[in-house]
């Protein structure tokens, strides 16, 4: 689910949170993490560390 829920986020542009035009980290990891939620009906939970603004790059 993790993986589907990466490439849905890139393809359907729906990780692009903020509707600016791009994708960063934080974006997509925000995305990635409610997604999976959401098809596991909770059942998995990816995690990650936060990044600071600094490593916080444009990904799409």
């Amino acid at each position: 689910m993790f993986t589907y829920s990466l490439l849905e986020g890139l393809k359907t542009g729906n990780a692009n949170l903020d509707k600016d035009g791009e994708v960063r980290v934080s974006e997509l990891r925000d995305y990635v993490v409610k997604r999976v939620g959401e098809l596991t009906n909770g059942k998995q939970t990816p995690t990650s560390r936060k990044e600071n603004l600094e490593f916080d790059f444009k990904v799409w």
